[in-house]
Order: C-alpha cells, then structure tokens, then sequence
C-alpha cells in the first residue's frame, strides 16, 4: 500500500514539475516577445520623429531660400495674399 502510494506521489511531483516547467518556458517566451516588441516599437518611434525632423528643417531650407530669392513684388504679393486668406 505504501509503495503504491509513494509511487502515486512521485509521479504526480513529475507530472507537475514537467507542467510547472512548460508554464514556465511559455511565460519567459511571451515576457521575451513583449520586451522586444518594446523596444522595435520605440526604434520605430525614433526613426519616425528624426525623419520627421529632416523634413522639417528641409522644407525649413527650401522656404528661407525662396524667399532670400524672390523679388520684392513677389513678397508683397505672397503677403497681401497670405492676408487675405
């Protein structure tokens, strides 16, 4: 009766030590997967607001150096119109 019983309980320790252990590898998994889903999400994040940024400061460019050319009618016509809308 006893061995019957000690063999009962080492094969439920087995069982739950291999379940245990499967739940375990699952939870490092998904911890994993959402800790680099993090960070490509914040790479993401930083690559958009630079180019963002570059865009920016290229049309930035492009204004300052159409204006600096421009005639002064063309000015006061962009600017009268500017006004008026």
């Amino acid at each position: 009766m006893s061995a019957s019983l000690t063999m009962l309980f080492a094969g439920l320790g087995r069982r739950f030590a291999y379940w245990g252990a499967i739940v375990a590898a699952v939870g490092v998994a998904v911890w994993i997967l959402l800790r680099q889903g993090k960070h490509a999400a914040e790479a993401d994040l930083a690559i958009r607001r630079a180019d963002a940024r570059v865009r920016a400061l290229q049309t930035s460019k492009e204004i300052r150096h159409d204006l600096q050319n421009a005639d002064r009618a063309d000015l006061e016509r962009r600017a009268d119109r500017w006004m008026r809308d």
